[in-house]
Parts: structure tokens; C-alpha cells; sequence
């Protein structure tokens, strides 16, 4: 009688940790099963492309804490676009109003503090929003560990809705800023509440630590988003700029506006990539010879207008060695070859894709020229297009003339 009980015993533990072992299994599966975090920022990125027209308002937070005292701060950011190339980002933050907008033929600058503006004939690329938030202000974290993952699921409740989203985490870690005051950054880190339906994100977190030499200071920025239009028509008002009465046009607008790297004295990042018939080009293999990188968009209207000025300064000193790659950014192929075959180039026209040329040389606008010197360096780095001029003048500074 007694094996009979202990094989009831048995039994009945071994039906007791069935449903254990499959909880357990199932939470192991369910972690194999989280997608990649590069892969569904990728995802977001296209969904912003993919989309006609968005437009929403974003709710900032801010706390920055020193020596047991914190400060806190807030304010409402507008963002629309319209692809491709008209954008808007409008700031309000304790009272100030900060303003980039582009029609796609020019983009303005405003700064309601100082009451100035700017207006250069340049379009605002792809990533211009990420510039427009601050992105633009950071360093080369080139050289920091970059971890991007899939943190797991959660649901966010917004405006009386229910949103399920992957909770994606940017750990940059740390790095330095030289300007305007040398600072360490530690513990860079950024994270993305990404909607699981629509794809777009719907709220972020920036947190870090700063040293400016007098110990660190805590900060938390949260970026929440509301009134998401998708698809809606937005009217063309929207992405034009009237100066306010008194308002001062300058050549550059302090505290908000387009990213104005200057790589000028700097070593050319290395580069490689292909035209549309396949013929590779590198830094590498062009070394000693001036090469002028002209990133450009087909919908970019200050673009169009360089190309005859271009294809005038590839006649004349192409025999000097001058070698001009027509870099076309933010397009696929279908799109560049339609418009390149109505409007033929003579110097190569390649592809951005995935080379990594435009993170490196740091384009968020169109056009952006770099003129290459014969000795590696970056001799001149100009975005937007004014006249021909512009362009010998950066020849010029190569030793092109």
C-alpha cells in the first residue's frame, strides 16, 4: 500500500510544478521574444516618413538637482511637418518662445528673448527634429557605449486612451562638452515609450549627471506627447515665418535654430559609399585629390538651384582634380534615379544609405557642402546655398582656384 501513496505523492507535486515550469518558460520566451531596440527605433524612424503630415504638442518637465535643492521647470514644445521638407518646432519655455520653421526652400530662426531672427535658404532634413530638441548641443559621443535595448512592455494612458508600447533604453554613458564651458556628462541616458500600433513614440526621458567641477548635478527632462494629428491636413501658415514688430535679422540666432557645425580644420571622417550604378567611392581612395560632398534632396529646393553652379565647377576644374560627389540623403533609390534621370548630372551622384556619411559629417540640413583638401582636412563647411560664389570661395580655401 505504500508505493501506491508515494506514487500519488509524486504525482501530485509532479501536477503541482507543471503549471510552475510553464510560467517560468513562458516568461523565458516572452524575454527572447522582445524585438531589438535598434530595431524598433528604426521603425519609429519610418513611421515618421511614412507619415503625410504629424503634428502634436509635447508637455516638457524638468528637475535639476545639486546639494539636496532642486529646481524645476516646464513648458510646451509644437511640433508639425509636413514631407517631405516643411517643418516647425515651436518652444515655450519660462516665457521665451524658440522657433525653427522651414517651408522647404528656406528655414527661420527665432529667438523671443533677444527678439532676433534668421533666415538661411537651406531645408531642413530628416532627423531635424531630433536636432531641434537639443540633439544638435551634444558632442561626438562617438567614442562612448552606446546600449540600446528593449527594456520590456507598458501601457501608457494618455488623454483618456490606452496606449500599449516597448519601452526602449539609449545608454550613451558618458563623454565631455568643450563649449562654452568644458563639462562631463555621466550616465547619459535616454529612453522611448514606442507605440506598439502606430509605431511613433509617445513619450521620453533624458536623465544624466553633470560635473562642471562643482560636484554633480542630477537632471530629469520628460517629454510627454499630446493632440497627435496624424495624416490631417495642417495649413501652409504653418511653416512660414513674419517677423514680429522690432524683430532684428541676424546672421545666426543664439539659443535656437539649425545645428551650425563647423568642421572646418578637422580630419574628413572616413566614407564609403556607391552611385546608383554601383562604382564605389572612399576617402580612402580619393586621398590627395580636393573632393567637394554636396548633400542634397531631390524635394529640396535650394539644392536644386546649386546643381547648374555645380555641374559649371565640375567642367572647370575637374582636370585640377576636383572630384564632387552629389551625396543624396534621406531618399531610396526609386526617388534619386527618377529625378536624376530628368536631371542628369556629370559628377557622380551616390547614395547616403546605410555608410554612415551623414551622422559623420554631422547633416541635418540641406543642402550641407564639405570641401575636402588634398591633405585630409575639412576646409570649409557651409549649409544652405546662396550663389556661386559661396562654392569658389570653399574651392578656394582647398587651394581650388
Amino acid at each position: 500500500m505504500g508505493t501506491p501513496g508515494c506514487a500519488s505523492i509524486g504525482a501530485g507535486t509532479l501536477l503541482m510544478r507543471i503549471p510552475l515550469f510553464a510560467v517560468l518558460f513562458a516568461s523565458v520566451l516572452a524575454a527572447q521574444e522582445l524585438p531589438e531596440g535598434s530595431a524598433l527605433m528604426k521603425a519609429c524612424e519610418e513611421a515618421i516618413k511614412r507619415c503625410r503630415s504629424l503634428e502634436y504638442k509635447t508637455a516638457m518637465t524638468s528637475e535639476m538637482t545639486r546639494g539636496g535643492q532642486t529646481m524645476k521647470m516646464g513648458g510646451e514644445i509644437v511640433n508639425a511637418i509636413v514631407n517631405p521638407g516643411k517643418t516647425r518646432f515651436e518652444s515655450r519655455i519660462q516665457g521665451v518662445t524658440m522657433l525653427t520653421v522651414s517651408d522647404g526652400e528656406s528655414t527661420w530662426t527665432y529667438n523671443s528673448m533677444t527678439r532676433q531672427y534668421a533666415k538661411k535658404s537651406a531645408a531642413l532634413g530628416p532627423m531635424a527634429m531630433l536636432s531641434a530638441m537639443g540633439v544638435n548641443s551634444l558632442p561626438d559621443t562617438s567614442k562612448a557605449k552606446i546600449a540600446e535595448k528593449t527594456l520590456g512592455a507598458e501601457t501608457l494612458e494618455m488623454e483618456g486612451q490606452k496606449h500599449d508600447c516597448w519601452l526602449v533604453e539609449n545608454h550613451v554613458g558618458e563623454f565631455a562638452i568643450t563649449e562654452p564651458q568644458p563639462v562631463t556628462v555621466k550616465d547619459f541616458t535616454i529612453r522611448y515609450w514606442i507605440d506598439k500600433k502606430t509605431k511613433l513614440d509617445l513619450q521620453m526621458t533624458v536623465s544624466m549627471k553633470v560635473d562642471a567641477g562643482a560636484g554633480d548635478m542630477e537632471m530629469l527632462q520628460k517629454f510627454t506627447k499630446t493632440e497627435m494629428k496624424i495624416d490631417q491636413p495642417l495649413p501652409d501658415a504653418e511653416f512660414t515665418f513674419t517677423p514680429p514688430a522690432g524683430a532684428q535679422l541676424v546672421d545666426n540666432v543664439m539659443g535656437a535654430g539649425m545645428p551650425n557645425a563647423d568642421l572646418a580644420g578637422k580630419d574628413a571622417a572616413p566614407f564609403e559609399v556607391k552611385s546608383l550604378e554601383g562604382k564605389p567611392y572612399s576617402l580612402a581612395a580619393l586621398k590627395g585629390k580636393p573632393v567637394l560632398l554636396d548633400f542634397w534632396a531631390s524635394w529640396c529646393g535650394p539644392c536644386r538651384k546649386a546643381l547648374p553652379d555645380l555641374e559649371t565647377l565640375n567642367q572647370e576644374f575637374k582636370d585640377k582634380g576636383l572630384v564632387i560627389l552629389g551625396v543624396n540623403t534621406g531618399e531610396d533609390r526609386e526617388a534619386a534615379e527618377s529625378f536624376l534621370k530628368k536631371n542628369p548630372l556629370a559628377y557622380p551622384a551616390v547614395l547616403s544609405g546605410d555608410s554612415g556619411i551623414v551622422d559623420a559629417y554631422q547633416v541635418t540640413s540641406f543642402p550641407t557642402f564639405v570641401m575636402i583638401g588634398r591633405d585630409g582636412k575639412v576646409a570649409a563647411y557651409q549649409v544652405g546655398y546662396g550663389d556661386v560664389a559661396m562654392l569658389r570661395g570653399m574651392l578656394a580655401k582647398a587651394g581650388v582656384q
